[in-house]
């Protein structure tokens, strides 16, 4: 626990949107008319993540650089994102294992990207193996099955109750909705926000909702470091705007957050994931309702 007696990780939620978006013009056509009017649109472009490590098997340590992924993102906390990845994938278990993460100096290119690993740090080389491409939409291809998961070695997650009431959760999607400033403006991201009873600690937004949920739990993870204890954070929740596959179940338990609460629909693996590593899966959440598909039992039975 810090000196301020705060067991809780303080985030900002304010989001900076000018290099997430660009201007374009277009025709509104309603009824019989049309203007021509100019507009924001969410940015979508490519980042290359490199990893480079020694090879400590050989008596000459030899450095060995390799591209890990291509994902199609939006500008703007790379890092966090970066660090989210390469953690959900098992590459890294805390920042400690990072020299440094860097844009590309030589080519001044803000979407290549390379990550200095600590010597003794070495990537499992079967995930590399091939030139691996990501989408926005589909999170990292090959890694949909709880034994890849099983072979990460996720954190075990925290069974205590949590502070979460039935009101708390009805009253989430309206409140992240709320501080979604690139959606306001382009109406075309997703949203992962992070929770401590009714206090939202942070929100990152992305066109993909697998790079949403990256850039928080990176930003998590740096948070963490920097006050040098994991252990007293309190019981979070992730609160994601889309749907939920096994991916985001993925990087919910990697990060050791143990509530996952999605405004839409969960998929059948993810339930089947969340049930083996003991994660709390809501889904439908509105403020009418949702559904509890595994880890009832971590919120409160009675209202505060």
């Amino acid at each position: 626990m810090n000196k301020s007696g705060k067991s809780v990780i303080e985030f900002s939620v304010e989001q900076i949107t000018e290099s997430s978006t660009a201007k374009i013009n277009k025709v509104v056509i309603k009824k019989q008319s049309r203007q021509l009017t100019d507009d924001a649109v969410i940015l979508e472009q490519p980042l290359q993540i490199t990893l480079v490590w020694y090879d400590n098997s050989e008596k000459i340590q030899q450095t060995n650089t390799q591209v890990f992924s291509i994902t199609m993102r939006t500008p703007g906390n790379d890092k966090q994102l970066i660090l989210g990845l390469l953690m959900s994938e098992g590459v890294i278990e805390s920042i400690t294992d990072i020299v440094e993460i860097s844009a590309n100096s030589v080519e001044k290119n803000n979407n290549l990207w390379e990550v200095n690993l600590q010597r003794g740090v070495v990537p499992e080389l079967s995930s590399l193996d091939r030139y691996q491409m990501t989408y926005s939409s589909c999170g990292l291809c090959g890694t949909t099955s709880l034994k890849s998961l099983e072979l990460k070695n996720p954190p075990v997650l925290s069974e205590q109750k949590s502070s979460f009431s039935v009101s708390n959760i009805l009253a989430m999607p309206n409140i992240m909705r709320k501080h979604q400033s690139l959606f306001k403006i382009t109406g075309g991201s997703h949203a992962a926000a992070l929770f401590h009873g009714d206090k939202l600690l942070d929100l990152r937004e992305d066109i993909g909702r697998h790079n949403a949920v990256d850039k928080l739990f990176g930003a998590l993870l740096e948070s963490r470091n920097l006050r040098g204890n994991q252990s007293a954070t309190g019981v979070l929740a992730c609160v994601v705007s889309g749907r939920v596959s096994f991916e985001i179940v993925q990087k919910t338990v990697m990060a050791g957050v143990a509530i996952l609460i999605a405004v839409g629909a969960p998929s059948d693996l993810s339930i089947i994931a969340a049930k083996r590593f003991n994660l709390t899966l809501i889904g439908f959440t509105s403020e009418e309702g949702f559904n509890v598909y595994h880890g009832e039992w971590r919120l409160l039975e009675h209202e505060e």
